[in-house]
């Protein structure tokens, strides 16, 4: 795959995005894709504030599972901060019409955090989940 980046990159309250649309090598992206990363371009800018709950949650649920020492990652962070501990954002769509918000967390280097995008967010690293009280829920 090769991905192919806009320029420029879509302005949130919570930072910048970068837009990718992923394809085979050569390849343009196609009607459906522009279609479906529009979208989710417009998602994100309106449901930044939910994004960073889900980035915070996930922080958190780091945090509980002790990642953030192995990383060199302060722990107690308030949500206000964890955007200072994430690399990159990037709002992207595959040739298979898959559609995510995928974050590069210095918590998760290894894995990311992949937010599954059908119109709304429906699962954070492959997983249905709930998010009660600022607590991310793994079903």
């Amino acid at each position: 795959m090769s991905p192919w980046l806009s320029n420029p990159v879509v302005h949130t309250s919570i930072g910048d995005m970068a837009v990718e649309l992923q394809m085979p090598a050569g390849g343009r992206p196609s009607s459906a894709m522009l279609e479906l990363v529009s979208k989710l371009v417009e998602y994100a800018k309106q449901n930044a504030e939910h994004i960073l709950d889900l980035i915070y949650a996930h922080y958190r649920y780091a945090e509980a599972n002790e990642w953030l020492d192995f990383w060199d990652v302060p722990g107690g962070l308030a949500r206000a901060e964890v955007m200072n501990e994430v690399e990159s954002v990037a709002l992207v769509v595959d040739d298979e019409l898959v559609a995510s918000v995928y974050v590069n967390p210095h918590w998760d280097p290894e894995h990311k955090l992949d937010l599954l995008f059908e119109g709304t967010i429906t699962a954070v690293n492959g997983e249905a989940f709930d998010l009660v009280d600022g607590t991310l829920i793994l079903r």
